[in-house]
């Protein structure tokens, strides 16, 4: 609850002051972890984060949350949305498909999310990084870059399989990511914030798969795209949209505004864990759309 309670805050004192201050979420509801823990409780994902909506409510209830509105990124509004989002920037040439070696578990007859991957990072030889970063020196990974590879799920040592996927081209966005948040507004984030952003930049932006090999999640729009979904990572960050999509629908308010005038201002509270998703990939997903701020 920390995240919502000091935002809770920051919003109580923009209100105060009179700002016209919304406070939109979501539950982040698709991804592997889900997947697999509704799996492991003998429930459906749609199950399980059912009842994790019901537990963060109460707890919304219980500290007092004056969120404006609590959404869920298994929506029919943020499917369509993330379709269209995907769509257009698939038409304009800012998504590339490529056929790629990805690791797969074969005992537990799954391809692996990137954080499903550990290994010894080859650039600092932490042990223990992930198959998308290392924690300790902040370098961006993928599981074919990591050293003594395993699955976390097995324990197993992956295997590679041939897969398609569609990938974001971030490197296309490298400068406008150093104008945006290391020369433009460098004083406006915090410290850690800036500095992993800065390591990613310095280390050189790539391109980034934004599609996974799973039943669970948004279907990837594309004919002959069976079993493959839209990257959590992708169609989280687009619920904040969604969000306030619905949100406006009830409130008989146009959400556009929110979104694509110059004058918002967009500020997020999140988990240490989600910068290179919220600061680095959401931007220049907005940025390769065109239409949003």
């Amino acid at each position: 609850m920390l995240e919502y309670t000091q935002t809770d805050i920051w919003v109580r004192f923009q209100r105060m002051r009179k700002n016209d201050c919304y406070y939109m979420s979501a539950d982040d509801a698709h991804g592997t972890p889900i997947m697999l823990t509704a799996s492991q409780k003998g429930i459906s994902p749609e199950e399980h984060i059912d009842k994790i909506r019901e537990s963060h409510e109460a707890d919304f209830k219980d500290f007092l949350i004056s969120v404006d509105n609590y959404y869920s990124t298994h929506s029919s509004e943020n499917k369509e949305l993330c379709e269209s989002i995907f769509e257009v920037l698939k038409k304009n040439d800012h998504i590339e498909e490529r056929e790629i070696s990805q690791a797969f578990d074969s005992k537990e007859n799954i391809f692996l999310a990137d954080r499903y991957v550990k290994g010894t990072c080859p650039v600092c030889g932490h042990p223990e990084a992930y198959g998308d970063q290392c924690e300790k020196c902040g370098s961006a990974l993928s599981p074919t870059e990591l050293d003594n590879p395993v699955s976390t799920l097995s324990g197993n040592q992956p295997v590679l399989r041939k897969t398609i996927h569609w990938y974001l081209p971030l490197d296309q966005y490298e400068d406008f990511i150093k104008e945006w948040i290391l020369e433009g507004h460098q004083n406006d984030w915090k410290p850690n914030v800036y500095g992993q952003v800065k390591s990613w930049v310095d280390n050189g932006l790539s391109a980034r798969a934004v599609t996974r090999d799973l039943e669970w999640g948004i279907p990837v729009p594309v004919e002959d795209a069976t079993g493959k979904v839209l990257y959590v990572w992708f169609d989280a960050p687009i619920g904040y949209i969604s969000s306030t999509k619905e949100w406006a629908a009830n409130e008989g308010k146009d959400w556009k505004p929110f979104w694509q005038d110059k004058d918002t201002q967009l500020v997020h509270f999140i988990g240490k864990d989600n910068i290179v998703f919220h600061c680095i990939i959401f931007p220049i997903v907005l940025k390769a759309h065109g239409d949003y701020i």
